[in-house]
């Protein structure tokens, strides 16, 4: 980390006047203040440090991350390069700004933390703002679990708004990921929701009863089949909408094409056309 880097000389210099105040003369005590303070301070605005710097010098993501990319998320597969570049310096920050926990298992692997930043990254891409703040923590089970907004229920994934949290099984989320036509991606529909929570001002259409039918049509996923999948009750269709404008982007414009322009204009992007931005304002 930068900032622990940026520590190091404080350290350093608060040793040397620590020896010499024990071994020379104790005038030097008054020397060992002020690089105590600024050690305490690097401490205190780490965040912001580390944040300045990933910025500038955003770490490039492994290559068998790179590969994932390429092979499995036909999004990023169909953009220029220079879009790639763009798409996976966010998908870094993203990996760097958000606290990705693990539940029943020792630790999370780092293609976990990539899945829900190329979901997180795909949502937000037409934005200069990408990272979501309102969630930065993400929560890993090995598999569906039970939680206190749904105790009775051992589900696949949640969004809880209050503590800004994001919650995925392990195993519903990578199947979603790398064999989205085969399996619903929970990693894209809880984004949904969340970019929805974070720009509550955002307005979007009330969607007809009949919206099920089109969306079963142009995906095969029928609303029992999510229903089954995440094992929730309550399904917001308009987070099932999403997800199918971002995996299905053609058959989606073809069958709702009043829809798609709408999503095209809230996301600021045309996940037909290269997930080219629409406008050249990014909000």
């Amino acid at each position: 980390m930068p900032a622990r880097i940026l520590a190091i000389p404080f350290i350093l210099a608060a040793l040397v006047f620590l020896y010499l105040t024990w071994e020379v003369d104790p005038g030097y005590s008054i020397y060992i203040a002020p690089p105590v303070i600024l050690l305490a301070l690097a401490y205190v605005l780490s965040p912001q440090i580390n944040w300045w710097w990933y910025q500038r010098h955003p770490p490039e993501l492994k290559p068998k991350l790179r590969m994932l990319l390429e092979l499995r998320l036909p999004y990023y597969a169909q953009l220029a390069e220079p879009e790639k570049a763009r798409f996976r310096k966010r998908m870094a920050l993203y990996m760097e700004a958000n606290d990705f926990r693990a539940q029943g298992m020792e630790s999370v692997p780092e293609d976990l933390k990539a899945v829900a930043a190329a979901c997180a990254v795909q949502l937000t891409f037409g934005r200069k703002d990408f990272l979501l703040p309102k969630f930065e923590n993400i929560i890993y089970y090995p598999h569906p679990f039970p939680s206190p907004q749904y105790p009775e229920n051992f589900h696949a994934s949640e969004i809880y708004e209050e503590d800004g949290v994001i919650i995925f099984s392990a195993e519903q989320l990578m199947p979603g990921f790398l064999q989205p036509f085969q399996y619903y991606n929970i990693g894209l529909h809880e984004y949904a929701k969340a970019f929805m929570a974070s720009y509550p001002g955002l307005e979007y259409s009330r969607l007809p009863e009949t919206i099920w039918d089109s969306l079963q049509a142009i995906s095969g996923f029928s609303k029992a089949a999510i229903h089954q999948w995440i094992n929730l009750k309550e399904i917001d269709p308009q987070a099932v909408a999403i997800v199918h404008f971002f995996t299905y982007p053609q058959a989606f414009q073809n069958s709702l094409p009043e829809l798609y322009a709408e999503y095209s204009r809230l996301f600021n992007q045309s996940p037909v056309y290269a997930a080219a931005p629409v406008f050249e304002d990014f909000r």
